[in-house]
């Protein structure tokens, strides 16, 4: 299942189509029908900030308490994709304690460390190698504070 954050903020500025209440409901239906849900979420989305990265910390936990495997991924600016131009992702030392603690637990798995090294690479690439024509800094703006 295809969650991505736990923030209603940045999910919106992706174009996501769902909120985190969303993928909540949808997670705890299928637990409740007994399937195995693994929810994929990704870390170092393009303009978080604490509050969104807390949000989606909140709902990896609850999703880990209700049964579900959080399948972590660490942001990359994959091409074709609107945030194909942001930078990679960071992830910052509060939240790789806590994303450790949920793989402790048995409750992430992911290769999101590898990503984070792979996301410098393409952002590297990209700025050695810009597409005719693109400008470098298009991002999707998010509303401040919510």
């Amino acid at each position: 299942m295809g969650a991505q954050s736990g923030s209603d903020r940045v999910l919106d500025a992706a174009k996501r189509g769902h909120g985190a209440e969303e993928v909540k409901r949808a997670a705890r239906l299928g637990i409740e029908q007994g399937f195995r849900i693994n929810v994929d979420m990704i870390f170092g989305m393009p303009g978080e900030d604490r509050g969104d990265v807390d949000a989606s910390l909140g709902l990896a936990r609850e999703l880990a308490d209700l049964g579900a495997r959080i399948h972590a991924h660490t942001f990359m600016p994959l091409p074709g994709t609107p945030w194909r131009d942001a930078p990679p992702g960071d992830v910052d030392p509060e939240t790789i304690r806590e994303v450790d603690r949920l793989s402790l637990r048995g409750a992430l798995y992911g290769h999101w460390q590898k990503q984070r090294d792979h996301a410098v690479r393409l952002a590297a690439a990209a700025e050695a190698y810009p597409r005719h024509g693109r400008s470098r800094t298009i991002l999707p703006t998010l509303p401040s504070g919510q």
